[in-house]
């Protein structure tokens, strides 16, 4: 037997080397999201503001249901916020240096 298939099988992994990424994940109840490290404000926060999309599942003439975050969404909009975080702090960073000149 190929020992190297064998390692790579995904029953032999350990939980710590697998990744899931699933399409949506639940909004976190009481802690963080294991995804992102995001409280269940910051989610009400991002979605007020209209930076994210979050998904309600309930039955017709009920009030609570299941709140649903789109993980790709997620992503893309902690890449984008990060880049105008590095951006700006690298404008910052010039400017400061150039003053001091």
């Amino acid at each position: 037997m190929d020992t190297n298939k064998q390692a790579l099988h995904p029953e032999t992994l350990s939980p710590e080397k697998t990744f899931f990424k699933p399409e949506f994940f639940p909004l976190p109840q009481k802690a963080r999201d294991p995804h992102f490290g995001l409280g269940r404000s910051s989610y009400y926060d991002l979605e007020k503001r209209g930076l994210l999309r979050l998904i309600r599942l309930r039955k017709p003439g009920n009030q609570l249901g299941k709140v649903l975050v789109p993980y790709d969404e997620t992503a893309k909009l902690i890449r984008r916020l990060s880049a105008s975080v590095n951006t700006t702090a690298a404008v910052s960073a010039s400017v400061t240096n150039e003053g001091g000149n």
